[in-house]
């Protein structure tokens, strides 16, 4: 029997984490033993009431919510792992709180590559719905975060859907930098970390989530400022963890040219289609551009004051 722990970072979105909890009720788990860890960033005791009718309901599964005072999606990620070291569990795996699985073998299939592979951490994709048919761009737009077709190692995932063994969290502990913790990108600055000890990830087609893209963020002010959080952590987590000088500057130019281009790119495909989810991809990655020069002086967006979705 399998022991596994999925945990859930929430904040003011009872509805979303009232979905993906009720979504695990069809979730194909024969020889696995699950439990859930909330991590809780809102104490007015919202997402408490969702629990509580779901254990007056006989939820099938272990359940239990722990109220996180301090700010920030590092907090609530730390809070979440610490409350995962104190269980016998064997693994961890993060979801969103405004996520759910595809298919009901989702733990099912992270466990085989973790089992036929060897992985010490297994990553999978998050499409996006959108949440009106009025923003269907936003599927140009906001790139997936798939790494290809088939199962394969990989140096990049985030822990929107990311399958993780006890041992790496107990080496890397806490795995989440308080430094990103308005920002983001504390969980590419992890996967570094990672990377950096040797640990084997790999990535599968088969085990994807879904969440609901908000109408609130489908405006090409959204896609920049995205694409600057992007650009600007990925600079300063390299910042904290690059060898040398040498090594650094090589990664800053790589990414200054290759965002730049891939943003005039965008716009062209924008200007011939007529297609906004072109547009706003190209803004996505003038932000990005942006972000990469000035995370070098350690300029920050706070993404995480504004929430989307319920």
């Amino acid at each position: 029997m399998k022991k596994i722990s999925v945990g859930i970072i929430t904040y003011m979105r009872p509805i979303g984490l009232e979905k993906i909890l009720r979504s695990f009720k069809s979730l194909s788990l024969e020889n696995i033993d699950l439990s859930i860890i909330i991590a809780d960033n809102d104490a007015t005791g919202e997402n408490q009431k969702v629990i509580d009718k779901l254990k007056d309901e006989g939820y099938p599964f272990k359940l239990e919510l722990f109220v996180e005072r301090t700010r920030g999606i590092v907090a609530a990620r730390n809070r979440a792992v610490s409350e995962f070291l104190k269980t016998d569990s064997e693994s961890l795996i993060f979801a969103d709180d405004d996520e759910w699985p595809v298919n009901n073998d989702w733990i099912k299939k992270l466990l085989e590559v973790e089992r036929d592979y060897g992985a010490d951490i297994v990553y999978s994709d998050v499409n996006i719905i959108p949440e009106t048919d009025k923003i269907d761009w936003v599927k140009t737009a906001y790139r997936s975060n798939s790494n290809g077709e088939s199962i394969r190692p990989t140096k990049n995932f985030f822990t929107g859907n990311l399958f993780v063994k006890r041992h790496v969290y107990e080496e890397l502990n806490p795995p989440f930098d308080s430094r990103f913790a308005m920002t983001g990108s504390s969980d590419l600055h992890f996967c570094l970390k990672a990377n950096k000890k040797g640990y084997k990830a790999y990535y599968t087609p088969y085990a994807a989530v879904e969440e609901i893209f908000p109408e609130s963020r489908a405006t090409l002010k959204w896609f920049f400022l995205r694409g600057y959080r992007t650009g600007e952590g990925s600079t300063r987590a390299n910042i904290y963890e690059s060898a040398s000088f040498l090594s650094l500057s090589r990664y800053i130019i790589y990414k200054f040219l290759g965002r730049f281009v891939r943003a005039i790119q965008m716009f062209i495909k924008a200007l011939f289609t007529f297609n906004k989810g072109y547009l706003a991809k190209g803004c996505n990655y003038i932000g990005a551009t942006v972000g990469t020069v000035t995370g070098l002086f350690g300029w920050k967006y706070n993404e995480y004051n504004v929430i989307h979705g319920e």
